[in-house]
């Protein structure tokens, strides 16, 4: 009985030490020697495509060229900035205002304060005299991520939130917003539509030309040349400034900026 029972624990131990030197086999002859063993990744991601480049500015049509303008501007450096007059048309804090700058040869909205974070405030870009009356303010715009574009026209007054003008707001596919296009009318901050278009909105992330035109009683809106809305105001704002218009959330460009008359 003595032997029976010690022979027990030897066959066991031989056979564990045959199934672990059995199994050590087994992962020897599927890796490689020397080679490490990576483990599968536990998450694959996609592929994102790369951010789109900004391409060259759209053409000025050779009409604009030839016609008597009033005011142009490139953006050719920081210097072009002291022609405009930087305003937020609704109330802001001082210190988290609009803030705009050159980049590139182009006119960037940069966000607001000092720290450049993004905010909804409606900011404005005014340039001209006040005596201007009927005259059309062309831009070309490149919208990355802002999804907000706009011109003004006759604009009077030294009170954004109290002044007068002629206003088209433009959004791009991507804003979850209905109407796309909306032309207005503000007189003392009092905002009245002239007129509004149910389009599909701006391709962002592509060069487009906005222009904004008034004429006695009509006011005009074409994008890249096709007509957007026509309005007639039976009392017309008489003159005032040109200016383009965007939100403070940074991502888009203005250049060839360009106002001239008939």
């Amino acid at each position: 009985m003595l032997k029976q029972s010690s022979r027990f624990p030897l066959m066991m131990s031989l056979i564990v030490g045959v199934l672990v030197l059995g199994g050590l086999g087994l992962v020897l002859t599927q890796a490689p020697q020397g080679a490490a063993q990576t483990p599968a990744p536990l998450v694959t991601y996609p592929d994102f495509p790369p951010t789109p480049t900004v391409g060259p500015n759209p053409t000025a049509p050779a009409g604009l060229a030839s016609s008597n303008v009033l005011f142009e501007s490139s953006f050719a450096d920081a210097s072009a900035l002291a022609a405009w007059q930087f305003v937020d048309q609704t109330y802001v804090l001082p210190d988290l205002t609009a803030a705009w700058e050159v980049r590139n040869g182009r006119l960037v909205q940069v966000g607001s304060g000092a720290a450049r974070n993004p905010s909804p405030n409606e900011a404005a870009a005014l340039v001209g005299d006040a005596t201007w009356q009927d005259y059309t303010i062309r831009t070309s715009f490149y919208d990355e991520y802002n999804g907000v574009v706009g011109l003004i026209a006759r604009y009077q007054g030294t009170e954004p939130t109290q002044s007068s003008y002629y206003r088209v707001r433009l959004f791009s596919t991507e804003y979850q917003v209905s109407p796309k296009v909306v032309l207005e009318k503000v007189v003392d901050g009092v905002v009245t539509t002239l007129a509004e278009a149910k389009t599909a909105g701006f391709t962002p992330r592509m060069w487009h030309t906005l222009e904004l035109s008034v004429q006695g009683t009509s006011v005009q809106v074409q994008l890249d040349g096709q007509m957007l809305v026509v309005a007639q105001d039976s009392n017309p704002l008489p003159s005032g400034r040109a200016g383009i218009f965007t939100f403070a959330i940074s991502g888009i460009f203005f250049d060839d900026v360009m106002v001239s008359i008939p």
